[in-house]
């Protein structure tokens, strides 16, 4: 259990990201190493950098699951 509870809980960082597109579920951001992430509402457009919250382990478990 505590395995699993390492393994889902959120581990972020800030990161700049590119805003790719600006939905009613919030803006999807870029990040440097390719992930798309739903980084929640926002009032940039598409094409703007900015800084925002991403959750690392998302990032491997995306890596993981798309080799």
């Amino acid at each position: 259990m505590a395995y699993l509870s390492w393994y889902v809980s959120p581990n972020e960082v800030s990161e700049t990201v590119t805003i790719i597109a600006n939905t009613e579920s919030g803006c999807i951001g870029e990040t440097n190493d390719g992930f798309a992430i739903n980084i929640g509402p926002c009032n940039a457009q598409a094409g703007d950098m900015i800084s925002a919250m991403v959750d690392i382990k998302y990032k491997q478990r995306e890596a993981a699951m798309n080799p």
